[in-house]
This record gives C-alpha cells, sequence and structure tokens, in this order.
C-alpha cells in the first residue's frame, strides 16, 4: 500500500451524528493497523474528553500517539505523556484573553494537563453565557477561576484560548477577534456537536492538526506524500490540504470539500477497506 500514517478527526468523522462509535469502524481500523497503516486520531478535544472513544477501539500496543487540542499537543494515548506542544506566548495569550473579556465573554485557558495537573482556567472579566455554562456542566475537567489571565503568573503557556457562544454570537466575535490578531493567532470558530454550542478558539500561529500530524509522521520517518487526513470541519482544513491523500466526509463543510482530494462517499469504514484495496494508490484510483 502506498500509505502509511492515517490521521483521523473525530467528532463528525470518526464519530457519527450521534456522537457514538458507528459500527464496524474499530474493526476497520484494526486491519489497517494489521497491513502496517498506523493510525492517529486528530481532534480538537482534550485528552479527558478523547481517552474514552481512543479505548473502545481497542487497539493493540504498539499505539501512535493521539493529536489533541486542534493540533496544539501530542501525547501518548495510554499515558497521556505529552509528546509535544505549540502553546501561545504569554502576552499574547494575556491580550487575546483581555480582548475576549472586553467583548463580553469569560476566557477559558487550557492547558497540559500532564505538566500542570489540572485542565482550565477560567478568566472572571466577562459573563460566562448560558452556552459557556452548558458546556462546562457537561464537561469533566478541573477547572481553577482567576479575574485575568495576566495575575495568574505561576501558570504555564496555554495551549488555547476559547470561549463558548450560541452561533450568531460567535461568527460576528470571530470577525471581530481576526481583525485584532490576524497572523498572530490561529483562529477560527467551530461547532461542538458534542455540547450542542460554537466555540470561537485562538491558538499559536503555528499550532494546527497539520504540524502535529508532520511530527508525528517525521517520528515514524513517513514522508507527507504517505500520510492521509480525513476531516469534516474548519480546524480539518490544514491536515487534509498538507496530507499526501486529503479526504472529507460527507458531511463535510464546503470548503474542506473544496481543498479534499477524495470526499467520502458512504462511511469512513468503507473508506478505509478501499483504501486497503489499493483503490487510492494511483494507477488503482478509480
Amino acid at each position: 500500500m502506498k500509505y502509511r500514517l492515517l490521521g483521523i478527526d473525530v467528532d463528525g468523522t470518526l464519530l457519527g451524528p450521534d456522537h457514538i462509535l458507528p459500527a464496524g469502524i474499530a474493526e476497520a481500523i484494526r486491519a489497517a493497523r494489521a497491513e502496517g497503516l498506523k493510525v492517529c486520531l486528530a481532534t480538537g478535544r482534550a485528552y479527558g474528553e478523547t481517552i474514552d472513544i481512543w479505548r473502545q477501539l481497542e487497539l493493540s500496543a504498539p499505539f501512535e500517539p493521539i493529536i489533541l487540542i486542534g493540533g496544539a499537543l501530542v501525547s501518548e494515548p495510554d499515558t497521556g505523556r505529552t509528546l509535544y506542544q505549540k502553546t501561545i506566548p504569554r502576552d499574547l495569550a494575556n491580550e487575546f484573553a483581555d480582548a475576549l473579556g472586553e467583548a463580553g465573554y469569560a476566557a477559558m485557558v487550557i492547558f497540559d494537563p500532564w505538566r500542570s495537573g489540572w485542565d482550565y482556567l477560567l478568566c472572571e472579566t466577562g459573563d460566562v453565557h448560558d452556552a459557556q455554562r452548558r458546556w462546562l456542566g457537561k464537561m469533566r475537567v478541573t477547572v481553577r477561576r482567576v479575574a485575568r489571565l495576566a495575575e495568574a503568573t505561576d501558570i504555564p503557556s496555554p495551549l488555547r484560548i476559547n470561549v463558548v457562544a450560541d452561533p450568531p454570537e460567535a461568527r460576528v466575535l470571530l470577525e471581530a477577534m481576526q481583525q485584532r490578531f490576524d497572523g498572530r493567532l490561529n483562529l477560527h470558530a467551530i461547532v461542538a456537536p458534542n455540547y450542542d454550542v460554537m466555540i470561537v478558539e485562538g491558538f499559536a500561529a503555528e499550532a494546527d492538526k497539520f504540524n502535529a500530524l508532520r511530527y508525528v509522521a517525521q517520528a515514524y520517518r513517513i514522508g507527507l506524500g504517505q500520510v492521509i487526513a480525513v476531516g469534516d470541519d474548519v480546524n480539518d482544513l490544514p491536515m487534509v490540504r498538507g496530507a499526501g491523500l486529503g479526504v472529507a466526509m460527507p458531511n463535510a463543510v464546503d470548503t474542506l470539500c473544496q481543498v479534499a482530494d477524495v470526499v467520502v462517499e458512504d462511511t469512513l469504514a468503507g473508506f478505509i477497506y478501499d483504501l486497503l484495496a489499493g483503490r487510492y494508490d494511483g494507477s488503482d484510483e478509480t
């Protein structure tokens, strides 16, 4: 087989619309690994939100790393140990958190829990909106509250800063933040289907799923031409565009479908079996 590494987004890609692992996908992934294809989950979720899904795949050791927090973190799935991270420079993080507060939102700042021992810092410079309360209420995370990020001098540089909002408000907020931080932060708004909210989030400019997937590929001495990336939303754009074979799910946003080499016809499991059969190796492609 031409390809050696498969990066798979979680929400909307690995998981179905019901947020449950579809029947047959775990078997397909195990079949792919048996054929020598390394499989790496690549998600916007944090470790604590991802590990139960990874365990449902029932993979055998040795395990591939998992890409977390939109590419800002790469961890060992079985231990949680950090292998790679891209943090937001502290002064820039303080400025962004304050800008969200000035817009009326309480910024949530996420760190590397393996190093810090806790997950989120909640800045009380803005309101905790109803959407944000719903999100926090469903998450199993450790939260510390501070008045401003700049006042928490004992913390490491963050991996991501975000707020949770209803979709119309989120789009307006994203546009305002892009005007102010364009080129300095990687910013986007994504739907979190498992929480029924939209998240406006900022990362270090070089933190995305593609750079994280490239790190994993380099660790295995795999060239980018041998990498496949599958996703469905705007935060998957860098890895789908940069992989040797970029793949969009049938439910993917239009911008992703436009840059993808392949749009999945039916299910992710079906795509994987077609891949193993050589359909996308070049001369055998249909």
